[in-house]
Order: structure tokens, then sequence, then C-alpha cells
């Protein structure tokens, strides 16, 4: 079986040609959304760190897994930096070097989706069990959310080390969809898309639940604050869906489905070349803005971590502090700003 060249960031060539149609895009439509894109990403999943450990109120299992995302969305981001310089100097690679090198990205992108689908769990049952919600154990969800990640990272990697001489020829491109035989790698990139396909599913059903719920009228006060607190993380998490749709699971989409859908060519398209192009041509973009979406969507749609985001930026609300000093005559209050 020979090896076909690895495609960077989800399809293209270090030469800038499509492993399937041979045709390139412009090399800009690669490296203006690496370069371009990836220093606001970098700047806010650190700002989401950063707010995570300043704020108890973003430590509870949503903003935990928020803040997970931040960190896996960093490595990823850096990992294709990496590659975009490659891509630039024109470094080329056998498959054994390849997988030494993009290990941890490959990794990180299961984990990653794997913690996706337990934001999405997490939010469906803060609709469905509002109440016994609050109980729920945050090592319990945090292992629930990571662990199939480490499974299926682990299971790969080790069928990686199995046929470790085997299709080791030189590429001229090196990313996490060719660091596999073929036939293993085309499992691990149909199974990245069923997982992220669940997470659409999940949160799918957490709308229905959310339209039943109101269709039933719940009288009970305390239930209804707690279900109207849920409905607006819901709100939020609409928007990062929609992104998280029209970015990852399309650049997923894209190079799992839409250039692989010749039933008689396993690398083949039935789409014309010109669309092939254009697809993969707005794939690094998907990707890139996949990675760097949660600080923007979270500083649109939440007032909590947009007031934060705003403090880490020195320019939020001023906090005024204040200090008191006995003299032997009064009290004097004094008010100092907090910058």
């Amino acid at each position: 079986m020979d090896f076909t060249p690895a495609p960077i960031v989800g399809g293209i060539q270090s030469n800038g040609s499509s492993p399937v149609t041979g045709k390139a895009p412009p090399m800009i439509f690669l490296l203006l959304p690496i370069f371009g894109l990836s220093p606001f990403g970098l700047f806010g999943n650190i700002n989401i760190i950063i707010a995570t450990f300043r704020k108890k109120n973003f430590r509870g299992k949503c903003g935990i897994l928020i803040c997970l995302l931040a960190i896996y969305d960093t490595i990823c981001l850096i990992s294709e930096v990496r590659g975009g310089i490659m891509v630039f100097y024109g470094v080329s690679m056998d498959r054994q070097t390849c997988f030494k090198m993009n290990i941890v990205y490959f990794w990180t992108q299961l984990i990653s989706s794997s913690t996706l689908i337990g934001l999405a769990f997490d939010r469906l049952i803060s609709v469905t069990l509002p109440l016994r919600y609050r109980s729920n154990n945050l090592a319990m969800m945090l292992t629930v959310s990571t662990l199939p990640g480490l499974l299926l990272s682990a299971v790969f990697t080790i069928l990686g080390v199995i046929h470790w001489d085997e299709e080791n020829a030189i590429s001229p491109s090196c990313s996490p969809k060719g660091l596999l035989l073929s036939y293993i790698q085309n499992i691990a990139n149909w199974t990245l898309l069923v997982m992220n396909a669940s997470v659409i599913g999940i949160y799918l059903t957490g709308y229905i639940v959310l339209f039943m719920q109101r269709r039933r009228n719940i009288k009970q006060s305390h239930l209804q604050a707690v279900l109207t607190s849920h409905q607006r993380a819901m709100r939020s998490l609409t928007v990062f869906l929609t992104v998280f749709s029209a970015s990852w699971f399309y650049s997923q989409f894209a190079l799992s489905v839409l250039l692989k859908s010749n039933p008689n060519d396993m690398n083949g398209s039935f789409l014309p070349q010109t669309v092939q192009s254009l697809i993969m041509g707005s794939v690094p973009a998907a990707l890139i803005v996949s990675y760097s979406q949660c600080y923007y969507v979270y500083f649109w749609t939440s007032s909590e971590y947009r007031t934060a985001f705003l403090e880490q930026l020195g320019c939020g609300k001023k906090m005024w502090k204040p200090k008191t000093f006995k003299t032997s005559v009064v009290s004097v209050t004094l008010q100092n700003m907090s910058k």
C-alpha cells in the first residue's frame, strides 16, 4: 500500500496542492489564516485560562470544561503555527518523524472532542435535571469528559507503533491526518467526525427539552429560577455551537466525507475539481477559527466573562475598596481606586 502524502491543516500539501484533486489553491489560503488569525486565538485562549484562575465563579463544572478547551485549543494553534512554518520553508519528512512531531496534536484533537461531548452533556443535564445538576460531582464530570478521548488516543497510538515500519515514505507535509496507516487513519478520522456530530445531537436534544419544559409551564418558582439561569447559558452555547458547526465540524466533514465521497476510490470525490479546490482552500481558515472562537463567543454572549476579560485588559469597571484610618477624633474612610 503506497503512502498517501499527509494533508497539512486538513488537506493541503506543502507544495499547495490537494492530495485528492492535485489542484492547488493559492498558498495565501494556507498561510494567511495560520499567521493572521492564530495570534487572536492565542490571546483569547490565554485570557480564558487566566479568568478561570482569577474568578471563583468560573471554576464550576461548565467553567472548568471551557478552560480545558481553551488549553487544548492553545496546543492546537501552536501546532498549526509550527505546521505553517514548515509549509513556508518546504520541510519534508517521513511518516515516523511526522508521528513523533504531531502525536501530541493528535491526542489533543481527540481529547478536545471528548471534552466537547462532556460540555454538551453538562448543559443537557443542567436543563433536564436542574436540581440534581447542583450536586453533580466535578471530578466525575471531568473523568467522564476526558477519559474516552484518552483511551481512543492510546488505542490509535498503539496501532501506530505496531505498524511503525509500514508506509514510511517521505511526505512533503505533516499533520494529524497523516500519522497512521491509511485504513487506520480513515477510522481515526471517522471517529473524530462521529464524536463531533454527537456534540450537535446532544445540544439539539437540550433545546428540545427546554422547549418542552416551557410548554409544561412549570410553576415551582425555585425551579423556574434555576431553569432561567441555565437557559442563559444555553443561549451562550448556541452561538458557540453555530461557530463550531461552521468551523471545526465543517472541516472534519469536508475532509472525511466531501473530499472522499467516491465509493470506487477511497481518496476520490464525486465533486468537480474546482469545488474540491475551493473546499480545500476554506478548510485551513475553518480550523483556525474553531481553535480561536471561545474567547470572542463568551465576550459577546456572557456578561460575567465580558466583565472579567475587560478587567484583565485594564478597562473594566473601577473597583473601589474602602480603607478606614482611625484617629483620636474621628474615623476617616477613604475610598481608593483599584486599578
